[in-house]
């Protein structure tokens, strides 16, 4: 049984260590994940759930820094009664999402393991039932820690991880994750990567919804070709709008250089108000919102392609000046 124990404090600890590390990682790729079970449920439980939205990243946050800390708490054998009931608590939860995921075909990708590892509703379902067996083991054989001086070194332990993991967060959101997964992170390819690898054509591209049209032309081939900046506006309710007036500076420096265009999820009308209220004078196209959402974490964000690989990425909190964005080119 001590075997056992150990056995499933080791997996347990490190999992949700894992998990909740790269979701500190992306927060707001939890959030966006979270954002669609909210949407489901309030269509097939009760309506309120469309009421917990604005506080999505929020549980995003606090659910990644929970898992990260429990998974280090379990390990140092930190206050195992209170550790073990919210780590059942969490598990009962997650196994609830995936289950009505995978049974009802609602949210096809959990993101148990954010963009790092894809796992189909069933196999989340799975690893959660695992997981729970093993979380009932040490929920069972539970104990208080009443070593004062070595609970004073574990509280340590605990704050600092609790910070750590925030401060992540915070970075993430007000930049962009330290290390991107997504199919378009810098470096891709992307006409590459919409093709099936060569080692087995049978297998499904890494991109496949890559399209931008606009009013008169389509976009995607030219998009592809040369140098582009491309200004992703994933709508222009929530854009930041504090950022178009150093973003304007920017496209002004490089324009007779780079093809600037932007790439919206919005309607034209309403696009097209927003571009002269914020005097945003390049030509514009659509596009998916989850596909913006992929490309980039943030709203404006500036995505730098030459001859359609990723060349770099900014944040709206990141704009660079025209040399430093031209450097990448040259």
């Amino acid at each position: 049984m001590k075997a056992l124990n150990s056995v499933a404090r080791y997996l347990v600890g490190g999992l949700f260590i894992f998990s909740g590390l790269i979701k500190v990682n992306d927060p707001v790729g939890t959030q966006i994940k979270l954002e669609e079970y909210f949407t489901v449920f309030a269509v097939d439980i009760a309506p309120f759930f469309e009421q917990l939205k604005p506080l999505a990243l929020f549980f995003s946050i606090l659910l990644s820094t929970l898992e990260v800390v429990l998974g280090i708490a379990i390990l140092l054998k930190y206050r195992e009664k209170l550790v073990t009931t919210l780590l059942l608590v969490m598990i009962v939860f997650f196994t609830f999402l995936t289950f009505y995921s995978a049974y009802f075909n609602k949210v096809t990708d959990c993101g148990c393991f954010g963009d790092a590892i894809k796992l189909t509703p069933w196999q989340s379902f799975i690893k959660d039932i695992v997981l729970l067996v093993f979380i009932l083991i040490l929920f069972v054989g539970r104990k208080v820690n009443n070593q004062r001086e070595t609970a004073k070194g574990k509280h340590i332990v605990v704050a600092v991880s609790t910070v750590f993991c925030l401060t992540i967060a915070f970075l993430s959101i007000n930049h962009l994750p330290f290390i991107d997964f997504r199919a378009y992170k810098e470096g891709t390819s992307i006409p590459q990567a919409m093709l099936p690898p060569a080692d087995n054509p049978s297998e499904v591209p890494k991109i496949t919804n890559y399209a931008f049209w606009g009013d008169e032309s389509d976009f995607t081939e030219a998009s592809l070709t040369g140098k582009k900046l491309l200004v992703i506006v994933h709508d222009v309710e929530h854009t930041e709008m504090r950022a178009y007036p150093m973003l304007n500076s920017l496209i002004r420096s490089v324009e007779n250089e780079v093809g600037v265009a932007a790439i919206t999820a919005s309607s034209g009308s309403e696009f097209e108000n927003f571009r002269h209220d914020v005097q945003l004078a390049i030509p514009y196209y659509y596009s998916d919102k989850t596909l913006l959402k992929t490309m980039i974490r943030s709203n404006p964000g500036l995505v730098l392609l030459q001859d359609g690989e990723v060349v770099k990425k900014w944040h709206y909190n990141d704009i660079p000046d025209a040399p430093e964005l031209l450097k990448e080119l040259y």
